[in-house]
């Protein structure tokens, strides 16, 4: 009898144990609603010689987040250094664009009027050096940099150094070379992509940036030469790893249709268009539906990437353990995927406390990923269980010590709280 009676306690015990244990699995839900983020969305064009005008666009359109900064060299083509007074507006521009929480995607160029003339090569190479210094001290707004600098507003046509190979490579390097590697960097076309591959540079850090979007058969030849449009599309998905990818839509055509711009944009893993130009194919889109929504709200909803979290699984008594175990199914449906540069991490919080640990894991491919941790958790015990222990994720391009709130990523799901830069799933005091 006293066995069977040791065997039940000790089957209660363990049945106890395996339920101190357990996992405890939440389920949450995508938003239907835009959710806006760095780094992403419908741009304005502006020069960054106006530093201060930034301020009046934004008062005048508070929904504006995103910003094309254009630096003009018409005035330093030949010089072998850029004024430190011209430097110097470029650094204000970039301080005004941050305080005012715009994303800033960069191009500088030699002309913005179409009267293009080329610098002498080295003169244009060392300028690249004295801008990425530059860029590199405000990285936390950057969006990321288009190459630039060749050809009339950076388009990378009308000048000697597009015949040949070499010139337009060695630009890519000198950017690569020059600025922190969190930044990404686009080239106007998958051509030049390809060119890069073939000369070693990085091209995990390589974007396009295309000012001729469903314009013509050739979006006015970005697609041309050895790889027609759907090679080059089909091409893109499969080899595109960041999500600096956008531009501008010159012209209506029958490319500019919704269904297709929304199956190309997935292609493209696009995450920014200008919205200022052309109306007319904005309001093409408003005019037309998908999914149940206007084209143009739907187009801006999923500009870039829109990370969600499917599930988190924590243990069941988390707030008594002085180790949790966390672990997050992260989901994304936007055009774009979450960049590979983006820290993930887990945060608790108790009353005023927080304590976070970067995330292991990662995304499987563009629409989905798994994201675990072991947390220390200090407020294990009475002030845990007293107080209640938050749960949140923080998704930052920068390290913990660098990381500046209007530049983490909100999840788009329901019922979260969005607060200081973490996004809270678990809020037992709430």
């Amino acid at each position: 009898m006293w066995i069977l009676t040791a065997i039940v306690l000790l089957a209660a015990g363990a049945l106890m144990l395996s339920k101190y244990n357990a996992v405890r699995t939440f389920y949450f839900e995508e938003t239907k609603d835009m959710v806006a983020n760095p780094y992403q969305g419908a741009y304005f064009q502006w020069s960054a010689g106006d530093a201060e005008g930034l301020g009046d666009v934004v008062r005048r359109h508070p929904d504006y987040r995103v910003v094309l900064l254009t630096y003009d060299l018409d005035d330093e083509r030949e010089l072998d250094v850029i004024p430190e007074d011209k430097l110097n507006k470029l650094s204000r521009a970039l301080d005004k664009a941050e305080e005012l929480k715009l994303s800033v995607i960069f191009r500088a160029a030699y002309d913005f009027a179409g009267e293009y003339e080329d610098p002498a090569f080295e003169i244009m190479l060392a300028h690249i050096r004295q801008i990425g210094e530059v860029l590199n001290e405000h990285k936390s707004c950057l969006a990321g940099v288009q190459a630039g600098m060749i050809g009339a507003f950076g388009e990378w046509t009308q000048s000697r150094y597009m015949d040949e190979k070499r010139y337009r490579m060695e630009v890519v390097e000198e950017w690569e070379k020059t600025l922190d590697r969190a930044i990404p960097i686009s080239v106007r076309r998958q051509k030049f992509i390809r060119e890069a591959k073939e000369r070693g540079l990085d091209t995990e850090r390589l974007g396009v940036y295309n000012d001729g979007l469903f314009s013509s058969e050739s979006d006015l030849g970005t697609y041309r030469e050895d790889y027609g449009r759907e090679d080059d599309l089909i091409w893109s998905a499969e080899n595109i790893k960041v999500p600096f990818n956008g531009g501008e839509m010159p012209f209506v055509s029958g490319f500019s249709q919704i269904g297709n711009v929304v199956k190309e944009a997935r292609q493209l893993s696009l995450s920014y268009l200008n919205q200022e130009y052309n109306y007319e194919v904005w309001e093409l889109w408003g005019g037309q539906k998908y999914r149940g929504m206007p084209g143009d709200a739907y187009i801006k909803m999923y500009l870039g990437c829109r990370p969600w979290v499917k599930t988190l699984k924590t243990d069941r008594h988390y707030e008594r353990k002085e180790t949790i175990q966390i672990e997050a199914d992260v989901r994304n449906s936007g055009f774009a995927m979450l960049s590979p540069a983006y820290h993930v991490y887990f945060v608790l919080k108790c009353g005023e406390k927080t304590v976070k640990v970067e995330a292991g894991g990662g995304m499987e491919d563009k629409e989905k990923g798994t994201f675990r941790a072991a947390a220390d958790n200090p407020f294990a015990g009475e002030e845990g269980e007293k107080e209640g222990i938050a749960v949140g994720i923080q998704i930052s391009r920068e390290s913990e010590e660098e990381i500046k709130e209007p530049y983490c990523l909100r999840l788009a799901n329901e019922k979260i709280v969005y607060e200081n830069g973490i996004n809270f799933l678990i809020c037992p005091k709430r």
